[in-house]
């Protein structure tokens, strides 16, 4: 099992993993995160250490995908964290 942030949101961000959900589920579970005051960094960091497990499968592209939401390598209707803000995430 991966580090834990939030328990609940933890499971939930597993679930939709497991599950392939799309962009804006994915979304949605990240901006709880950012709610409960939980950084970019950190959010990063459990998506980082999801990937050597599924490197190469459909599983990776969708932790890719939730990864581009918490870097901001994606549109910004789908960035969660605000450079501007300091909770980028590097």
């Amino acid at each position: 099992m991966p580090q834990t942030i939030i328990a609940d949101i933890d499971k939930d961000l597993l679930a939709a993993l497991d599950a392939r959900a799309g962009l804006l589920t994915l979304h949605a579970i990240l901006l709880r995160y950012r709610a409960s005051g939980v950084t970019a960094q950190q959010v990063a960091a459990l998506l980082q250490e999801l990937r050597p497990a599924t490197q190469e499968g459909p599983l990776e592209d969708v932790i890719l995908d939730a990864l581009d939401m918490v870097t901001g390598w994606c549109t910004p209707q789908l960035r969660v964290w605000d450079e501007a803000g300091g909770e980028h995430a590097s």
